[in-house]
Parts: structure tokens; C-alpha cells; sequence
């Protein structure tokens, strides 16, 4: 029972003690269990801080990488051996590289060879003094080879004490390394410009330091030390020893003082030195942003300009006294033109007493008003100290007004101001009255030849327009296939026509070459052929008369010649009419030989020899003069008395020379030189030619009030199937041109109610639809003012009655070719300026430019003009000498292309090229010289804004 009992017992307690541990254990499970919840809870709040600090973290590098992209500079990054192995993004901008084509060079292919020992001395001084950072500046080449100055700020990266990497930033300084470059070169140019001047300079700071003093300076005043060492010495010392310089030292100290309070410009102020030395001093401060940053002492000597002006003084008052006993009447007057002294020749002059005089205002008591605006101008030379020489009336106290040359001068005192004015006046009333009697004789003179041109071109007109007529329709007649008969009678026709017009152009001609107007026009041409049809000519004239015609031709002269064959036909005709009149019988010799070669140039020799009756030796003199007819028996022959003047002046005109002989006959030869040309001569022949495709079917205005001139020109623009309109006035020619549009208008000049001038210049510049038509002027007239006249009012061309039907052909054809290529449908171009050529000729001196672009579209464009004519003459020399003339014209203004065109135009005008080529090539720079002028106004606005 005892066993049971305390088994029984034992199990109790085994029970209780169960119990509790049961107990214990919930306890703890329970104090587990919260434990783990709160370690959860802990855990899930420590997750959420560092996801918290995750994303912060990646926000701060996000915005530490969008600052760093974002930074203008470059930050990198390179391994201690140099290799880069960051960069951020600027680099590209800056340098032209990408961050990938950057990383992994070495810094040394970006740095100029020149500083990398700069370079490695810079980062091993950082290495070995173990600096933290270090800033150093240097060039490196960007990807296009262009040079940048960057300033870098270098720091090293260290793990356990070694260097495992280097960072920095770099900057771009090139702008200010430029800056400082300038800055520097100023200084220089400063100091040097300082240290060379012919004056004592002296810079001081603000504190009275010397910063600056060239070698003139320590002269003037004795200083022995050189200028340099003087930088940062005290001023106030220097003044203090240099006084004793001066005449009065203390005067000198204290002006010092007085212009350092008042630190304004002080200019021209004289200092006398005790060993007799005169100095000039100016002080001018210097100002920086409003504030006083120091100041610049000049010390020049002017010793001998102050002896000098002494001396001038002297002899002025030396002079006064011998001017007042001569013809020179002189007064001395101030700034207010008040009179302050008057000498007794310049009293008699104008007849007033000196006590009149004195105080008086010179311009309100002898001087017109008409003059007051000359002595005002004259007042503004005298204030800037400068001398003149006038003319001007006065009046005299009698009324009556006389002419003076006034020699003016300023009067200058000893400090340098002008104070008033010295005038010498000299009486010219005498000379004034002879230059207006010449004046009034000058312009009677010039109205008499204004008269005589006139009625010159007036002479020309009246005659020459009928005669027009009679050629042409001689030339229309020759065209109907005349019989023998016929055909005689229109040959006496047309010798008398010609006849009537050489005696009139012998009187135009004389006009021409005294006005020194006359033109030679050289072409190629066939000089044999010429003179196998004067010899035709003349022996016709001779047949039947007891007088033989020889014509000896040099074997040396052949082929073609280049020269004026209208005016050597001219001299010949007048020479050989000469012994035609003068030679009863026996004969007329032309002898034609090579004088002499000279390179191109064939000197060539014509002689003419009759067996007529002679000139008298006494009157050979006067074989030239005009209006002459000098034979042996008095006899009165027919002429004008001008052909052989002509001819002499002709014969000159052209380089020659020409000398007459007479002794049983006369002989007469001149020499002409003539240059030997390679191009072929088409021979020309009377027939009327047929016009060609291009022409037939054009519209052709004419304007013509003569009804045989309209019958003449209707003949032959019917007999070349070109439509036409006659209006008989040139009234009448702008009421049609205003109705349709023709391809060319032939205008007359002297026409009633309205002539050619006034129509072209209506239908130039008004809304008319023959604005740009070709106009060509049918001019009676000779006279070369009437045809630049013509081509000022804006016609294109002019043909001078009479004129032979092939000519007038040849001038419409042309101009209906240019016409079809310029006005109607002309190519446009893709034109642009030579800016290169522009940039290294006016760099940026665009006034110069704008000056230039002026004087070429106001002066140099109207010169083009000309070209035309040229070449339509065949004037092939005038041609290349023009165009050599105005081809470096086109490249000034950027026309670097028209330029090179126009030195082909030159090079075959030389070659003596066909006039086709030359028209087209002319035609071409032409139109894009029409289409280049509203380029150049452009860029002229622009050189002037």
C-alpha cells in the first residue's frame, strides 16, 4: 500500500511537475510566438527601408549621372598608365569623339607632341608629392584636327595607399587663352609704342607708383638708372628731387599737386627749365569702369619750336612794318572777325581811315552778303589752326567794290590757341575784269562752233538724207538686171551721187579731225584688191583722155592687212583726183612698196606720180592748208579745196607721214603702217544679197518722215520678205510701238513733231511692250556727238545715211539673233558672287566695298556697250584693248567667271577671230552680266547697312 501510496505520489508529482513544464512551455511558445511575430513585423519593415534606400540610392545616381551628362565639361576618368576609362557625354560636343571611340586611348593621342613632357612631369609630380589635386592647362587636338585649349582640375583616387585611378574635369579655355593672347599682344604693342615715342612718358598707379617710364623720359631728366629699375618707385619722391629742374621749383611742385586733386586732362602746358630747355607737358588720368586707376605723364621738348615761333614772332613784327609800304593791304582781326589792327596799304585799298576800322566787325563793314558763306568757311580752316589763299569783293566806303586774293593765317599765342586771324590782301580788279572779257570772248567762241556743228549736222541731214534715197534706189535699180543703156545711165547716177557725197564728207570730215572726233575703224582686208579697184575706177574716168594709169605692186606686199581700208581709200581717191585734175596727158604712176618691217607692223609706201603741171616752189607751203587749190596756170577747178588737208591729217591720224614733190609733174607718196592679219576676206560684190532664214518674216518698225528714203527702205525689206510698218514721224512711232511688238525698230533721227531721241527715250522708259526692242538709229548726220547721243537715250545701234542695202542687212540680221536670244527667251543661270574674292580683296572694309560696287554699276556697266559696235565693225584691236581694260573690273565686284570670259573675248579678238564666235560668246556674258546686276545692288545694300 505504502509502494502504491507513494507510487501514487510520485505519479502526482510527476503530474504537477508535467503540469508546470506544460505551463513553462505554453509560456514560452507564447513569448515564441510574439517574439517571431515581432521579427516578422521587423523584417518587413527593415525589407521596405531597403527598398526605400534602393530606390533613393538609384534616384541619386540617376540624378548624380543626368548632372554629370549635363555639365559643360568633360569629367573622365583614366587608369594611373594614362588609358581613359571613363568620359562622360560632353566630350563629343566638345571634341568630336564619341564616349566609346574615347575609352581606352591614351591621354597622349589627344595632346599635342609638344606638351606631353609637360604632361608626364605634371602627373609624376602628382605621384611622387602624392597631391590630392593639381591644376594644369594645355591644347589637345579635337577629331577635325582643330585646336582646344583645356584647363583640368585633376584629383587621385587611392585603395590601401596605392593609386589605382585619377579623376578630373576639364574645361574648355580656348576663348580665354585667345583673350589673354590678345591681351598680351596689346600690352606689347602698348609698351613698345610708349617706350618709342618721341616724348618723355611716365605712367603712375593709383597709389603714385610708377608703373611704366620709357628711356626719353630719365633723358629729359637726367636720370642715369635704366627706365626699368624706376617700376614701383614712389612719384612723390621723383617730383620732389625734379623740381630743381625748373625755373620755379616750387610753381612746378605745386601745379603737380593740383592736377593729381583734380584728375582732369591737362594738355600743352610750357615749363621753363633753369639751363634754358622749354618742355610741354600733358597729364591725362586714367579711368577704368568710373574708377581712377592712375595716370600718364607726356614731357616733350620744344626748345626749338619755341625759338623757332620766337623768331617767326620777331620777323612778323619786322614784316608788319615793310608790308604797310606795299600793294599788300593787311588787317589783323579776332575769333569775332572784330578788327584789332589795320595797316595803311590795306586803309587805301578800301578807303577807309585805321581809326574807322578798329573795332569794327570786318564782315558787317566792307564784305558783300554773297561772301558770307565763303568767310564762314574760311573761319573754320583758321580755328584749326590751318592757312588759306581767297578771292572776294569788298566794298569800298565810296560804294563801288573791288576783287582781292586774300592770303588768311591763323594767329596763334604762346600757349597754342588760335586767337584771331591775319589777312594779306592783294587788289585784282583789273585782272578779274580781263578774266570775264576772255570768259564772254570763250563763250562767244564756243557758240560760233556750237553754231558751226549745227548747221553741220543740219548740212549733213538735209543732204545726205535725199541722197540716201537716190543711192538706194540706184542699188534697187542695179537689182532689176538693167540692159547696157541702162546700166550706163545708172553708173553716171550713182558717180555723181558719189561725187555729191565725198565733197560733203570732206566737209564733215574736216569738222571731225579739228574737233580731233575722227575714228579709225581697222579690220582685215584685201589691200591688193583695194588697189586694183582704184586703178578700175580712175582708168574708166580716163577713158578717152591721152593719160595712161600704172599700177606697180611690191612682190612683197600679198594677203590681207589689218587697218582703216575706208580711209586709204579716202586718201588715195583725193591724191589720184588731184593728178586726175591737174594731168592734161602723159600719165599717172601709183607705185605700192614694202618700206619697212618692223615685228607685225609692215610699213608700207605709197607714191603717186603725174605728168601734170606742177606746183610753183613758192606755193608748195601751202599744198595742206584747207580751202586751197594751188595749180600753175590759176585755173579754177571743181572741189572744196579740202582734199588733200584730209588727207594729210588722215595720213597722220594713222601714224604715217606724207611729203609732196614737184618738178615737171608732182609727186606725192605717204607712208602708213599696217599690220598683217591671217583671216580670210570675203569679197564683196554690188548685188543686193537675200536674206537669210532667220530674217525673212520678222516685224520691223520704221520710222521715217522722208517719203524716197521710206520708198527705199520699203524696197528693201519687200525684197527681203520682211513684214514692216512705216510711221512718219516720231510721234507716230511710239503710238505703234505701244500697239504691238516688233523684233526691231529702225528709228530716223531728225523727224517733225517729235524726233528719234524723244521716241526712244518714250518707248526706254515708259510701259511699252518694245521696252527691250533692238533700236537702230538711221542718222543723216556724221558727227560722232549725234551717235553717242544715240547710244546715251538708249538705242542699240546706228547706220549712217547713205547707206548700201547689204549693211543694212547685215545689222538687222545680227540684232534679230541677239534679239531672239536675249529678250525672248534668254537662259536663266544659277549665279552666284566669288565671296572668296570679295573676302580677300575688302576683308571687312565694307565702306571701300561699297565704293567699289558704286563706281562699277553707276561708271564701269555703261562702258559695255560699246562692245557690240565692235564687233560689228570688226574692230578687232579696239575689241581686245577694251576688253583688256574692264576685265579686272568684273573681279573686283566677284564676277570671277564673267572675268575669265571676257579674257577669252580679249584673246580672240587678238586672234582676230570670225565675228560669229565673238557674238556668241559676247552674247552669253552678256546675259548673265543682265542677270548679275540685281545680284550686285543686293550685296551692295548689304555693304552699306
Amino acid at each position: 500500500m505504502e509502494e502504491i501510496a507513494h507510487l501514487k505520489h510520485q505519479i502526482e508529482q510527476e503530474q504537477k511537475a508535467r503540469k508546470q513544464a506544460e505551463q513553462i512551455l505554453e509560456s514560452k511558445s507564447l513569448e515564441l510566438y510574439e517574439a517571431n511575430k515581432q521579427l516578422r513585423q521587423l523584417n518587413e519593415n527593415l525589407e521596405n527601408q531597403i527598398k526605400r534606400d534602393v530606390l533613393e540610392l538609384q534616384k541619386t545616381e540617376k540624378r548624380y549621372q543626368e548632372l554629370i551628362e549635363s555639365v559643360h565639361d568633360i569629367i573622365y576618368k583614366t587608369s594611373p598608365e594614362g588609358f581613359f576609362t571613363y568620359v562622360n557625354p560632353f566630350v563629343e560636343q566638345l571634341l568630336g569623339f564619341t564616349e566609346n571611340e574615347i575609352i581606352g586611348l591614351h591621354y597622349f593621342e589627344l595632346v599635342l607632341p609638344e606638351y606631353h613632357k609637360d604632361l608626364v612631369n605634371f602627373y609624376q609630380k602628382m605621384v611622387l608629392q602624392k597631391q590630392e589635386s593639381a591644376y594644369l592647362e594645355f591644347p589637345i587636338a579635337t577629331k577635325s584636327k582643330k585646336i582646344v585649349w583645356i584647363g583640368q582640375t585633376v584629383r587621385l583616387i587611392e585603395t590601401d595607399n596605392k593609386i589605382t585611378e585619377l579623376v578630373a574635369v576639364a574645361r574648355d579655355i580656348t576663348d580665354r587663352k585667345k583673350a589673354e593672347e590678345m591681351l598680351g599682344t596689346t600690352q606689347t604693342l602698348l609698351s613698345t609704342l610708349i617706350t618709342n615715342m618721341h616724348k618723355g612718358v611716365l605712367v603712375e598707379d593709383e597709389n603714385g607708383k610708377v608703373i611704366l617710364v620709357n628711356q626719353l623720359f630719365c633723358e629729359i631728366f637726367n636720370i642715369t638708372v635704366p627706365p626699368e629699375s624706376l617700376v614701383g618707385m614712389d612719384c612723390s619722391q621723383f617730383a620732389e628731387q625734379s623740381k630743381f629742374f625748373f625755373t620755379n621749383p616750387e610753381q612746378f611742385l605745386q601745379k603737380i599737386n593740383e592736377i593729381l586733386v583734380r584728375q582732369e586732362i591737362c594738355v600743352k602746358e610750357n615749363l621753363s627749365m633753369i639751363d634754358g630747355r622749354i618742355l610741354q607737358r600733358d597729364y591725362i588720368p586714367i579711368f577704368l569702369e568710373g574708377h581712377y586707376r592712375g595716370h600718364l605723364w607726356e614731357y616733350n621738348d620744344i626748345t626749338e619750336q619755341h625759338r623757332s615761333h620766337e623768331l617767326i614772332r620777331k620777323s612778323e613784327e619786322k614784316y608788319r612794318g615793310i608790308m604797310n609800304n606795299m600793294e599788300l593791304g593787311l588787317i589783323e582781326v579776332d575769333n569775332k572777325q572784330t578788327i584789332i589792327r589795320a595797316y595803311d596799304s590795306f586803309c587805301k585799298m578800301i578807303g577807309y581811315s585805321q581809326e574807322e576800322l578798329i573795332g569794327q566787325v570786318a564782315s558787317e563793314l566792307f564784305l558783300p552778303k554773297e561772301f558770307i558763306e565763303v568767310l564762314n568757311t574760311q573761319q573754320q580752316l583758321r580755328s584749326k589752326g590751318l592757312a588759306s589763299s581767297y578771292e572776294l569783293q569788298l566794298i569800298r566806303k565810296d560804294g563801288s567794290r573791288c576783287w582781292v586774293i586774300v592770303s588768311g593765317a591763323p594767329i596763334i599765342n604762346e600757349n597754342g590757341e588760335v586767337v584771331g586771324s591775319l589777312g594779306i590782301h592783294y587788289d585784282i580788279t583789273n585782272r578779274k575784269l580781263l578774266e570775264q572779257e576772255l570768259e564772254q570772248a570763250n563763250q562767244i567762241a564756243e557758240d560760233a562752233l556750237q553754231v558751226e556743228k549745227q548747221f553741220l549736222a543740219n548740212m549733213s541731214h538735209e543732204i545726205r538724207t535725199p541722197l540716201n534715197a537716190i543711192i538706194g534706189m540706184t542699188h534697187l535699180l542695179f537689182d532689176t538686171r538693167p540692159n547696157k543703156q541702162q546700166y550706163g545711165y545708172l553708173d553716171i547716177l550713182k558717180t555723181s551721187a558719189d561725187f555729191l557725197l565725198s565733197l560733203i564728207s570732206d566737209l564733215l570730215d574736216m569738222a571731225k579731225i579739228e574737233a580731233g572726233r575722227i575714228e579709225l575703224h581697222k579690220h582685215p582686208f584685201d589691200l591688193v584688191g583695194l588697189l586694183r579697184t582704184i586703178q578700175r575706177v580712175f582708168q574708166i574716168k580716163l577713158e578717152g583722155r591721152p593719160i595712161e594709169l600704172n599700177l606697180m605692186i611690191d612682190t612683197q606686199i600679198s594677203g590681207n592687212y589689218i587697218g582703216d581700208d575706208l580711209k586709204l581709200n579716202q586718201i588715195l581717191l583725193n591724191i589720184l583726183g588731184n593728178s586726175e585734175k591737174f594731168t592734161e596727158y602723159g600719165s599717172i604712176d601709183i607705185v605700192v612698196k614694202q618700206k619697212k618691217l618692223k615685228g607685225e607692223i609692215t610699213w608700207i609706201e605709197f607714191k603717186i606720180t603725174d605728168t601734170g603741171s606742177g606746183i610753183p616752189k613758192e606755193k608748195l607751203e601751202f599744198i595742206f592748208q584747207k580751202f586751197k587749190q594751188i595749180n600753175a596756170h590759176e585755173h579754177k577747178h571743181k572741189g572744196t579745196g579740202l582734199g588733200l588737208t584730209i588727207s594729210k591729217q588722215l595720213v597722220e591720224f594713222q601714224g604715217g607721214t606724207i611729203n609732196v614733190k614737184s618738178h615737171e609733174g608732182t609727186t606725192l607718196s605717204f607712208v602708213i603702217p599696217f599690220q598683217k592679219s591671217a583671216t580670210e576676206v570675203v569679197p564683196n560684190n554690188n548685188e543686193i544679197r537675200l536674206a537669210p532664214s532667220n530674217v525673212k518674216g520678222c516685224w520691223i518698225l520704221v520710222a521715217e518722215d522722208n517719203i524716197m528714203n521710206q520708198k527705199y527702205i520699203s524696197g528693201l525689206l519687200n525684197k527681203w520678205n520682211i513684214n514692216f510698218t512705216i510711221a512718219s514721224d516720231g510721234s507716230k512711232a511710239v503710238e505703234q510701238a505701244q500697239k504691238q511688238k516688233y523684233d526691231i525698230i529702225l528709228m530716223d533721227i531728225q523727224m517733225p513733231n517729235m524726233d528719234g531721241f524723244e521716241a526712244t527715250t518714250k518707248i526706254r522708259n515708259t510701259n511699252n511692250p518694245n521696252q527691250k526692242t533692238p533700236i537702230i538709229a538711221l542718222t543723216a548726220s556724221a558727227m560722232i556727238d549725234q551717235k553717242n547721243k544715240a547710244l546715251v537715250v538708249g538705242m542699240d545701234h546706228f547706220i549712217t545715211k547713205p547707206f548700201a542695202p547689204n549693211n543694212l542687212l547685215n545689222i538687222i540680221q545680227n540684232y534679230i539673233n541677239i534679239s531672239k536670244l536675249t529678250l525672248k527667251n534668254p537662259p536663266k543661270y544659277n549665279l552666284t558672287l566669288d565671296q572668296n574674292r570679295l573676302v580677300e580683296l575688302y576683308g571687312d572694309d565694307k565702306a571701300y566695298a561699297a565704293d567699289i560696287f558704286q563706281t562699277f554699276l553707276d561708271d564701269i556697266l555703261p562702258d559695255f556697250s560699246v562692245i557690240d559696235q565692235m564687233i560689228e565693225q570688226s574692230d578687232w584691236a579696239a575689241l581686245s584693248n577694251h576688253a583688256h581694260k574692264i576685265k579686272p573690273t568684273l573681279g573686283m565686284v566677284g564676277l570671277s567667271e564673267l572675268e575669265t570670259q571676257m579674257q577669252e573675248i580679249e584673246e580672240r579678238a587678238k586672234d582676230n577671230i570670225n565675228t560669229d564666235t565673238l557674238k556668241l560668246l559676247w552674247n552669253d556674258l552678256q546675259i548673265k552680266l543682265e542677270q548679275f546686276i540685281p545680284i550686285l545692288k543686293e550685296e551692295l545694300t548689304k555693304f552699306k547697312s
